[in-house]
């Protein structure tokens, strides 16, 4: 079976007791535009590993990814792409982190997301959903014994997680 390439992308949601973590872009096609931490896999790194390292590297946070949130599927110049949003549970508290690739790092109420130019309505809509009905996919690794680590994201009505606020 031949190899594809794909333009593979990550974000991670993080919302605590009514709000969502977001991020104001320094530079670039985006700059002052407000989205989730996001960025690239790298080559040799799982998805969820990268949603944590993008997290960390633009916020400062730690985490631990708890499911899928969403996909977003593309063509992008002939080339698959896709998007994977991961609902992530920070660790820690954080204050004046510095990142060059990112001018502010900020909790924002659902009201307040409102009010701000989005990267994308991707990630506007995320966030919407993150703050108001947010449910996820979880990770169901392990079904099968394997020598390499895997996920498995899988929902159904019955088994469908609903989240509270303070998760």
């Amino acid at each position: 079976m031949a190899s594809l390439s794909c333009d593979l992308g990550v974000a991670a949601r993080v919302v605590q007791t009514g709000t969502i973590l977001l991020v104001q872009e320094a530079a670039g096609a985006h700059q002052g535009c407000w989205g989730l931490p996001k960025g690239r896999v790298d080559q040799g790194e799982s998805p969820e590993a990268a949603a944590l390292r993008e997290l960390h590297e633009e916020t400062g946070y730690s985490g631990k990814v708890m499911g899928l949130a969403g996909v977003r599927t593309a063509l992008r110049k002939d080339k698959p792409a896709v998007f994977l949003c991961y609902d992530v549970h920070a660790e820690g508290d954080v204050k004046g982190h510095q990142n060059e690739e990112i001018s502010s790092v900020r909790w924002f109420t659902l009201a307040e997301c409102g009010t701000v130019e989005w990267v994308s309505e991707t990630m506007h809509q995320l966030a919407i959903d993150g703050l108001t009905r947010r449910s996820l996919m979880p990770n169901l690794a392990g079904l099968t014994s394997r020598s390499n680590p895997y996920a498995v994201y899988r929902t159904s009505k019955t088994e469908q997680i609903r989240l509270g606020e303070n998760s």
